[in-house]
């Protein structure tokens, strides 16, 4: 291992994805850092695409009792504007399916267990607790290149946050219902909501944060290449 890695990659490690969080909120001077720290990130021709709303208590709890509305009046409907994949091939499908079963497994829910499953569906639109959630956009008219850039911009902020002893859980589920985060948040029209993220002080002792998923190895993904076809 290179030792200048070190660090870094101790912060890699480290994060997780907290499905459980202690309700008191951060303190505006971790906020302001954290999102500062992210404000580095790399972009296209640095045009910063991306746009985030936060919120704070009472708000936070407003808005996710809302988006547990939705889905409990409307659950089958996505109405996600980034469309989600349709179908998961291979060995994205085998992924999928471990990281599901690792979650449920640490929360022993069964998988015969309907009711339990459902609980766990809705904790998602909860937010997990969160004392804040940011609902991250960014220009439509930008278009898919624009997301690349936000991507990049979450992980730096994710990494940033693991350096704060902030707990985060990216999710594409809190952008299921666009009208509803409209609707209560102040998000630009011509802006196209992209994903949620819960914010706050993870708690160790929800059973879910003892979840932890695998990573297959670089050479899974990285080919190198000394001769061309």
């Amino acid at each position: 291992m290179n030792a200048q890695l070190e660090p870094l990659l101790e912060l890699y490690a480290r994060r997780r994805s907290a499905r459980g969080f202690h309700p008191t909120p951060l303190d505006a001077d971790t906020l302001h850092a954290l999102f500062e720290a992210a404000q580095r990130a790399p972009s296209w021709c640095n045009v910063q695409p991306w746009q985030v709303v936060v919120t704070e208590p009472p708000a936070t709890a407003a808005l996710t009792a809302a988006l547990v509305d939705a889905a409990t009046q409307r659950p089958a409907e996505t109405g996600a504007e980034v469309a989600f994949p349709s179908a998961y091939p291979s060995p994205y499908r085998e992924r999928r399916r471990a990281c599901g079963g690792a979650l449920y497994q640490a929360m022993g829910i069964a998988r015969d267990d309907e009711a339990g499953r459902h609980r766990a569906w809705l904790r998602n639109y909860q937010a997990f607790d969160a004392p804040h959630v940011a609902i991250v956009s960014c220009d439509r008219r930008l278009g898919a290149y624009a997301y690349v850039d936000v991507g990049v911009w979450l992980g730096y902020l994710l990494v940033a946050a693991e350096s704060l002893g902030v707990g985060t859980c990216p999710m594409a589920s809190l952008a299921s219902y666009p009208a509803v985060l409209r609707r209560h948040l102040p998000i630009e029209e011509d802006s196209v909501i992209l994903f949620g993220l819960a914010l706050g002080t993870a708690d160790p002792s929800c059973a879910a944060n003892a979840c932890r998923t695998a990573r297959e190895s670089s050479k899974s993904a990285i080919q190198v290449v000394s001769r061309l076809r």
